[in-house]
């Protein structure tokens, strides 16, 4: 099964994969942290390491080769790099990442939890240049190939964006300093995720659309994501 998790800048996505994995593992669960091997190594680990996991935990962009340069240099506050620029590089990292790590463990049958995905990119990135539809997005490697392995669910977390924007002005160690994160662009994303043309990009190709409210205290977000995850597996 594959599941991703989108949602505006300071939704909680960070808190939602924290209570799955704590949830998981106390479940007796095996869990791979592609995010944490990547910012440990530097690098990707060879995909046989992962044969003895039952749940891989991953996260776009990477934070290796093209993924880091993203992070560091193309999305960054003060860029001005071409939006298509930055699309292809989106596109590269993703067909990294399925093409060595996304589709082998999905084969093999195992459950694999993405925090964004291709699910940013066709809410984002056509907000930053008007010519980057979603048509023209799909046509891109890496998005195609993500689009044809499209997740089996996809869950939105919804929040009013200013309270959205409160949470990422009081983080404390984790200032992600992007171009996105300004308060007018993320109330035109939320607008996009709960869009029927958005969610039709999925539903069309068979993925099942969860909603999650984010606005609650951290406790009751974690019970509200559980209880969702057990649904997903009872499906």
């Amino acid at each position: 099964m594959f599941i991703m998790l989108d949602g505006i800048d300071g939704c909680g996505k960070s808190t939602v994969i924290s209570a799955w994995k704590k949830y998981l593992a106390n479940e007796g669960n095996a869990i791979f942290d592609l995010t944490d091997c990547w910012k440990e190594r530097g690098a990707y680990p060879e995909y046989s390491e992962l044969k003895k996991y039952d749940f891989i935990f991953s996260s776009e962009p990477s934070y290796v080769g093209i993924g880091k340069t993203i992070r560091e240099e193309l999305i960054k506050n003060g860029s001005s790099y071409p939006p298509r620029a930055v699309a292809e590089a989106y596109s590269l990292d993703r067909l990294i990442l399925y093409t060595k790590i996304i589709i082998p463990a999905l084969r093999e049958g195992k459950y694999v939890i993405q925090d964004r995905g291709v699910s940013t990119s066709l809410a984002y990135q056509p907000l930053m240049d008007k010519k980057l539809t979603a048509k023209v997005l799909a046509t891109l490697p890496g998005n195609s190939l993500a689009l044809k392995h499209r997740p089996d669910h996809l869950i939105l977390l919804s929040i009013d964006p200013g309270l959205a924007a409160a949470r990422l002005k009081n983080r404390t160690g984790k200032q992600d300093n992007v171009i996105f994160e300004r308060l007018a662009f993320q109330k035109k994303i939320a607008n996009v995720f709960a869009s029927s043309a958005y969610q039709n990009l999925f539903k069309q190709r068979g993925t099942h659309l969860h909603y999650l409210p984010a606005d609650d205290k951290i406790d009751i977000m974690n019970k509200q994501a559980i209880d969702l995850i057990q649904n997903v597996f009872s499906l």
